[in-house]
């Protein structure tokens, strides 16, 4: 039983017999009593004024102790001077100093090369007096086209003559491109194999694309398919082609995606993929080594047999605009849709086969799937206060090639960040809460570095994380920012992006820009981007809860004929002069993402309360609750499948998300039990929506809210195992997946509820 106010557990009960007092005692009784409390009030008074006196003396010494010790401080009223000497600090030359350097050379994973600018960044920041500085391994599989040995695709005659062969290599059009240590175009992880069969052309080969293939009596199976880049993950394209019974599969470089302008306006002329251009790439689905799936890949863990993981069950190679121009040029069978015509000068068909009677495709592909070291670089610049709460930020090392703009751009700018942090520390700043540096090794295979690492130290994310800040490829072009985030740091990079002065126009704040060219839907806040799986944030914000975000420059999609990534991805061609000469060749945009990152690191280390938007993450919620009733609500309607406890569960959320509001705003920033206690209630908010069950198809994928889409791996599904479920019911006509996975997303919402209000 809860003791009321103002009771005393030891007191007579309330419903005791009262003693009766005898009248002749009563007056006597009470001048005594009058008496007695005089005296006491006397008494009272003179302790109560010495401890008043102590205690404001004690309060003014803790007062002191605190104004050095803790500085505590509103975000309202948070010192942004250390910020502000940091951002003065910052040079574009510098970066572009850093950037030349890590891009004279090839690195892929596992590289001599990768591990030496690993000891680099191990070596500069032990020199720049971090806490601690540690080179952390993970024995990893990695796949290599076989030295020596064929990776290509053949136009055999009907006698099995070779009437053609794909190049192996891109044509050195500029010096700045030309390495003996460069990487041949391959897919990574694809089996070695030799398959030969007719040719099909399945667009971009999405599931959509495949049905569609079916609809038109046009078969798969045991076929060549020839899919262009863009729209889904590579990996996916190869999965759908399998899936549709086809034996191998082509992807190139469509010029309509990556060059539809002549070829004087080729790269090293101009921005655009030379015709001899190629993108490599990973095609495993799921990311951390395939080996040890759940489980860091360190000595003494159990690793699973090749054949018994999901590899690529057929080969894929990837070709040349120029080599897949002879493959169409030949094709026969109907016309494919205008929507699947491209930007090579024929008229695209879908198959099956050659014009020339039995002609056929043959692909070979030469590949080692081998365990190899990958490296990562961990700095801690340990906090002032909270030591144990990390604000964490990263970027990935390894290159397919060259690495122009992915990913050392955001090389490049981790490392000026972390020279201005240095020189603050070697002054004897601390940040209040611990910042920890990340460069990634192995991402380009399947986030292979960030992965372990998490799966490493997955409690101590789980428990102490605040946030995890990535930028991958930050400068793909000068037009606008764009940015993936947890609705939980849409206020951050608000604003940063307010503190940031525009790369361009000098006179505007990257905010201004940001609003003007890429707004929300509302048109009153720049548009943030749900998170999906492309870079090193998937495995801490899908695996442990922990708020991330990812940004990024970008062209005028509009202007540049609505190209979705910049052309030399993942090509040789990505060099460090084709950045300096098309993309940024002063380097301010390259400093003003610097300039954001690290304005986002210093508000979520040094704020008091650690700034999250809670009401961001309800207008999310909301808005995708309601766009789920406009898109199925009459499918779920004819299914007898309500969204009523659906909607209740959100404006539980929403009430309890404003008790929580009301909580911050009366809580004293010098109250530190209030502000543990806070805090602890931000950083466990993102965790309530995890489902250690995963969701269906990708069991490591726990996030029930955000998370990639099993059509697409890279990009990301608003309530995904929902959704998902509903795109097959859709199809297929069964409904009980999308029932169980409805109630997935009501009791998280619902636990978020729970959470904010703190009831049992």
């Amino acid at each position: 039983m809860e003791l009321q106010h103002g009771e005393d557990s030891l007191s007579e009960p309330s419903f005791a017999p009262k003693r009766k007092t005898s009248p002749r005692f009563s007056k006597c009784n009470a001048m005594l009593t009058v008496k007695i409390v005089i005296i006491v009030l006397l008494i009272v008074v003179s302790f109560m004024a010495g401890y008043l006196v102590r205690r404001a003396i004690h309060q003014d010494k803790n007062n002191a102790n605190a104004d050095r010790e803790c500085q505590y401080k509103s975000p309202k009223t948070l010192d942004e001077t250390p910020l502000q000497e940091m951002l003065s600090n910052l040079s574009p030359k510098s970066i572009e100093t850093t950037l030349r350097y890590f891009t004279s050379k090839p690195h892929i994973a596992a590289s001599s090369r990768n591990t030496e600018l690993a000891n680099n960044i191990s070596s500069t920041w032990k020199s720049y007096g971090f806490d601690t500085v540690k080179t952390v391994k993970y024995n990893v599989l990695l796949s290599f086209p076989t030295k020596n040995k064929t990776n290509a695709a053949f136009i055999l005659d009907d006698k099995g003559g070779v009437k053609f062969e794909t190049a192996q290599k891109e044509d050195i059009v500029d010096p700045s491109c030309d390495s003996p240590d460069a990487t041949p175009p391959f897919s990574a992880y694809s089996p070695t194999g030799q398959e030969t069969g007719e040719i099909v052309y399945a667009n971009y080969g999405s599931r959509d694309d495949f049905e569609y293939l079916r609809s038109k009596n046009i078969n798969c199976t045991d076929k060549i398919v020839l899919v262009r880049y863009g729209q889904v993950f590579r990996g996916d394209k190869v999965t759908n082609a399998a899936n549709g019974g086809a034996k191998a599969v082509l992807i190139f470089n469509d010029p309509k995606d990556f060059a539809p302008v002549p070829d004087k306006d080729l790269y090293p002329d101009g921005w655009w993929l030379p015709r001899s251009g190629v993108q490599r790439g990973s095609v495993l689905l799921g990311t951390g080594d395939p080996l040890t799936p759940r489980y860091p890949a360190k000595e003494g863990v159990y690793r699973s047999k090749t054949a018994e993981i999901a590899l690529p069950k057929i080969p894929a190679h990837p070709i040349s605009a120029r080599d897949a121009e002879r493959f169409l040029s030949l094709m026969r069978g109907p016309a494919a849709p205008d929507s699947w015509q491209g930007g090579i000068n024929v008229t695209y068909k879908l198959g099956p086969g050659f014009k020339i009677a039995n002609w056929s495709v043959k692909v070979v592909t030469n590949n080692d799937h081998v365990r190899k070291d990958i490296v990562n670089v961990i700095a801690v610049i340990k906090g002032r206060e909270e030591p144990d709460r990390l604000v964490l930020l990263g970027n990935h090392r390894d290159a397919w090639v060259f690495g122009g703009i992915d990913p050392s751009s955001g090389s490049s700018c981790m490392m000026e960040l972390s020279k201005v942090l240095s020189q603050k520390v070697k002054k004897g700043w601390r940040p209040r809460r611990s910042i920890v540096l990340a460069s990634w090794g192995g991402e380009e295979y399947g986030l292979l570095g960030s992965t372990e690492w998490v799966e490493d130290n997955i409690h101590t994310l789980y428990y102490r994380a605040v946030a995890y800040l990535n930028v991958d490829s930050p400068v793909r072009g000068n037009y606008t920012l764009l940015s993936w985030s947890s609705p939980l740091l849409h206020n951050v990079l608000y604003a940063a992006a307010k503190k940031t002065p525009d790369p361009v126009d000098k006179d505007r704040f990257v905010y201004d820009s940001w609003l003007e060219r890429s707004p929300s839907p509302s048109g009153k806040t720049p548009r943030i981007n749900p998170l999906g799986s492309g870079s090193d944030y998937a495995p801490f914000f899908l695996r442990t809860g922990v708020p991330s975000f990812d940004l990024r420059y970008m062209f005028n999609t509009r202007e540049m004929y609505n190209v979705t990534t910049y052309p030399t991805y993942h090509s040789l061609f990505d060099t460090f002069n084709y950045v300096k000469k098309f993309v940024d060749p002063f380097f301010h945009t390259h400093l003003a993402v610097t300039k954001m990152w690290l304005t986002s690191v210093y508000l979520l280390a040094e704020s008091p309360i650690i700034p999250f938007s809670l009401g961001d993450y309800v207008s999310v919620i909301n808005g995708s609750v309601l766009k789920l009733k406009k898109d199925y609500g009459k499918q779920l309607d004819n299914q007898s499948i309500s969204l009523e406890y659906l909607f209740k569960a959100v404006d539980k959320f929403s009430r309890g998300v404003k008790y929580m509001q009301t909580k911050i705003d009366n809580t004293q920033t010098n109250d530190t039990d209030a502000l543990r206690t806070i805090n602890d209630r931000l950083m466990g908010l993102e965790k309530t929506f995890l489902n250690p069950e995963g969701l269906p198809e990708r069991p490591l994928y726990w996030h029930s809210i955000f998370a990639p889409s099993i059509f697409n791996s890279y990009a990301s599904a608003t309530f995904p195992g929902l959704s998902d479920a509903l795109q097959l019911a859709s199809r297929t006509g069964e409904w009980e997946l999308v029932k169980t996975q409805l109630s997935h997303v009501i009791v998280a919402i619902e636990w978020a509820a729970q959470f904010m209000e703190s009831t049992i």
